[in-house]
């Protein structure tokens, strides 16, 4: 056989060869490559599914905080029951959340919302910071309430959620109540100081907060919404600052001695609430506005007779300004 002939069949050959172990790198690498984005896109879908389970408790929870009817400003005491909870808040026993436990399960259905569960099929965990629990012994709360939990550091949390992810190695009896078989370091011994990260082998908890101010500002604009009080041109209670200008024709003169009567000539003090016709005697009025004085919310509302036809209430630095209503609804 010529050995040019021969040679040239061992180089296609070679080159056969070649290109078969060219393609078995490259569907190995694409392969590799396809697993590592299927990993990636499982874990971003995950991460997207605890994002929205977190913001939407943070929602609700700000939300009923702000709609309370007794005490704005409070929150529900968490769910401890067995298993995985029922998502209902528990009665309180006496004056304190069930056990003294301020750490548990999301009480979602006391929140008239979905049962929130993260990425990977958890539910929630919650802890309360113990001041603002809904019971007449926590009151006054207010803006000035002292908040006892901090997250990384940061003092004057409200509430942390808590997504507890997938359980570690030593978390090996779910689902049950157990802090310690969810959350993960300092976060399972149940104090007021937590963390949310960073991740690693041995932790991974995701986490969100509610600051005060974030907290209390739904809350303020509920309390100056009441000062300044419903239409009065409208057939509702009649209170308020809208409907001393309705009556008197001018805005009434600013308290400087935070006794709730105006004192004439005074543009800026706190509001004269006894002037007001505010509904804050006791139950059963069903319009009673009694958590303004139980919570002493009004002596914290400043006030500015800015002239007789328009006047400005604030607490911190939250303020609407108040304009007599020229029309039902008012605007």
């Amino acid at each position: 056989m010529d050995r040019r002939f021969s040679g040239g069949i061992a180089r296609r050959q070679q080159g056969a060869a070649l290109l078969v172990i060219m393609l078995v790198v490259f569907l190995a690498a694409t392969s590799w490559v396809l697993s590592r984005a299927n990993a990636v896109a499982l874990r971003t879908e995950k991460e997207a599914r605890t994002t929205a389970a977190l913001a939407l408790a943070k929602e609700a929870l700000l939300g009923r905080a702000a709609a309370d009817k007794n005490r704005p400003g409070s929150l529900p005491c968490p769910d401890i029951s067995p298993g995985e909870g029922t998502g209902i808040a528990p009665l309180f026993f006496i004056a304190e959340c069930p056990d003294e436990r301020y750490i548990g399960r999301l009480p979602w259905h006391s929140l008239d919302i979905p049962n929130a569960i993260d990425g990977d099929g958890n539910r929630l965990w919650y802890v309360l910071s113990r001041n603002l629990r809904d019971n007449a012994s926590a009151q006054p709360i207010n803006v000035t309430t002292p908040l006892t939990l901090a997250l990384d550091g940061q003092g004057n949390i409200a509430a942390i959620i808590f997504s507890a992810g997938s359980p570690l190695v030593a978390q090996t009896e779910r689902p049950n109540n157990v802090v310690s078989n969810y959350l993960d370091g300092g976060n399972a011994d149940a104090d007021m100081a937590y963390v949310s990260g960073p991740p690693s082998n041995t932790f991974n908890d995701s986490a969100i907060a509610i600051t005060r101010d974030e907290l209390f500002r739904a809350v303020v604009m509920r309390v100056l919404a009441e000062i300044r009080g419903p239409d009065p041109n409208a057939a509702l209670p009649h209170y308020g600052l809208r409907n001393y200008r309705k009556g008197n024709s001018v805005f009434p003169w600013a308290d400087v001695d935070n006794d709730g009567v105006q004192d004439v000539g005074s543009m800026s003090g706190t509001i004269p609430y006894g002037e007001l016709g505010l509904p804050i005697g006791p139950p059963p009025n069903p319009d009673s506005l009694a958590w303004l004085k139980d919570n002493s919310w009004l002596p914290l509302v400043n006030y500015r007779r800015l002239n007789s036809d328009a006047a400005q209430i604030s607490i911190g630095n939250v303020s609407i300004t108040v304009f007599p209503c020229p029309s039902t609804p008012c605007p």
